[in-house]
């Protein structure tokens, strides 16, 4: 009864006191989280196949993370990187340097994905002395006003604040799922023949500082753009001196089989944005890029007061050695193949289903539009009866995306892929 008027008290609580505009998604009180599992305030136990949106690849509480929040706490809560250097900033910018590819060797610390898309957008403005930058259509990079700015899932993100940053441009990403009616073998010369249209009718390239773009779409879908697209990309951007940005805030870290979503393609941009999993549910954002362009942003044209803050940054530390250490990378890319084939095997054949696809732990089940309204909120909530939190994406809603911690415990995943399995059947089967 104790544990029941606590949870009553906390909800009462933060629906008096917390904003509304937050979309709620549940109406549970979170007690402690562990692993891939997560307790409420009543004592009911979970398993959590969102993982914080992708943010906690190796569970939550991981005791080498706790124990490096721990002691970093004791020592340094907060400084501020403009005001003098810290270990745990200088290690990490470091490490960052070793394993992101090319040669991308300075970081710029922010709070978030977001913030850091802002400062990615800023940094090639001021690099190219250029108005322009160019998005996809589907493309998610967050809610700052910049961010929002090139974001085209969905329009409910821009409508309240129109007019935001000019010179904008969006083109169609190379998914053949939003590409209809476009032959799925055109879709990649289709996308970069609308590329060429917009420079030849709407902007000049000279006019365009960077090109910005998920290598695996999340929030519009779970959908990877082909390697020939990107590497097309590249060639393109090379040749006009536009900078090309990969948003790789949700790629980032193991999630797509690779360190990072750019090694599939074998392709390294001018700028690359992390977040999320980076420092496994502390905030923090990386801006990374060559030493050369971060020296054309002047001293004073962007700045941070939290940015690299100590403890998030020997959170980040600990993660990362994880990742390394478990080998998360490669059991991702193992790991994710076998849940795909899993599911292809137990649901494919189910009326609705349109696509079961993953690239590493990166996994999504698309239906069919004219259904997703009406099965995905109900499959979310028939496996949250049974004790499975999962989450969906696209600009219909469509997707189911699996979200799971790098290391999750084999017995665990077979329960919570069971789960998932039977609530998308009895769903479907029950229309």
């Amino acid at each position: 009864m104790k544990l029941k008027n606590k949870s009553i008290e906390i909800a009462e609580k933060s629906k008096k006191h917390l904003s509304p505009v937050m979309t709620r998604v549940t109406e549970m009180v979170i007690d402690r989280a562990k692993g891939a599992k997560f307790w409420t305030a009543d004592g009911e136990e979970y398993l959590d196949f969102v993982s914080g949106v992708a943010v906690n690849a190796v569970g939550h509480s991981h005791e080498q993370m706790v124990k490096a929040i721990k002691e970093q706490a004791e020592s340094l809560i907060h400084f501020g990187l403009n005001y003098g250097y810290y270990e745990t900033a200088a290690n990490l910018a470091e490490k960052i340097a070793q394993i992101t590819p090319g040669n991308l060797d300075t970081v710029f610390f922010s709070n978030s994905g977001g913030e850091a898309i802002d400062g990615a957008i800023k940094l090639a403005k001021a690099a190219t002395n250029r108005p322009a930058i160019i998005a996809f259509e589907g493309s998610f990079h967050g809610r700052t006003l910049g961010a929002t700015a090139i974001t085209a899932s969905s329009s409910k993100y821009r409508r309240h604040y129109e007019p935001i940053l000019g010179e904008v441009y969006h083109v169609p990403y190379p998914n053949p799922n939003q590409l209809k009616e476009v032959d799925e073998e055109k879709v990649v010369s289709y996308c970069l023949s609308q590329l060429q249209k917009l420079f030849d009718l709407r902007v000049d390239p000279s006019r365009v500082a960077a090109i910005i773009i998920e290598p695996v779409m999340g929030e519009g879908g779970y959908y990877p753009a082909p390697a020939e697209f990107l590497q097309e990309l590249r060639r393109i951007t090379e040749k006009h001196g536009i900078l090309l940005v990969f948003d790789e805030v949700q790629t980032g870290f193991g999630r797509t089989g690779k360190m990072f979503a750019a090694e599939h393609a074998n392709v390294t941009p001018d700028i690359l944005v992390l977040a999320k999993a980076l420092s496994g549910g502390m905030p923090l954002g990386a801006i990374v890029a060559n030493r050369e362009l971060h020296e054309k942003w002047s001293a004073g044209a962007h700045g941070s007061t939290f940015g690299g803050n100590p403890i998030s940054c020997a959170a980040a530390l600990a993660n990362i050695n994880i990742i390394e250490e478990e080998k998360l990378v490669e059991r991702s890319h193992q790991v994710g193949n076998r849940i795909v084939n899993r599911l292809r095997e137990t649901l494919e054949n189910l009326p609705g289903i349109i696509d079961i696809r993953g690239i590493g732990m990166m996994i999504g089940i698309e239906f069919d539009t004219r259904l997703a309204m009406e099965v995905v909120p109900k499959i979310k909530e028939e496996a949250l009866k049974n004790k499975l939190l999962i989450m969906n994406c696209g600009v219909q809603g469509q997707t189911i995306r699996l979200m799971l911690p790098l290391n999750i415990d084999e017995a665990e995943l077979d329960q919570g892929l069971t789960i998932l399995e039977q609530s998308i059947i009895t769903v479907l089967r029950g229309r």
